[in-house]
């Protein structure tokens, strides 16, 4: 799976430590989507869908990751604009609201 992402993007994933195959995972797994505004949604994987058995066969380990971890896509594209860990108070803005 070849990741469309700008280069802010780029350089988000690589400060905050998140690789690809987490990004990918994120993106075939979410199901969580959130108006971001700027024609961009913010995708994450709630709670209900971490404590399914099947998801943990399948993604292993990075189940942890995925827990906090947010992908804001351009909704025309598809293209990935940011990658975000949801903690604090500028994470509480990618909630589902």
């Amino acid at each position: 799976m070849v990741l469309q992402m700008t280069t802010h993007a780029v350089t988000r994933a690589s400060q905050r430590g998140v690789p690809h195959n987490l990004i990918a995972d994120l993106l075939a797994h979410a199901d969580l989507e959130t108006s971001v505004g700027g024609g961009c949604v913010a995708l994450s994987v709630s709670r209900r869908r971490l404590a399914d058995r099947d998801l943990r066969r399948t993604v292993g380990r990075n189940i942890d990751r995925l827990r906090n971890l947010t992908v804001v896509c351009d909704a025309g594209d598809g293209s990935i604009v940011t990658i975000l860990h949801q903690e604090g108070a500028r994470g509480r803005r990618y909630h589902r609201a």
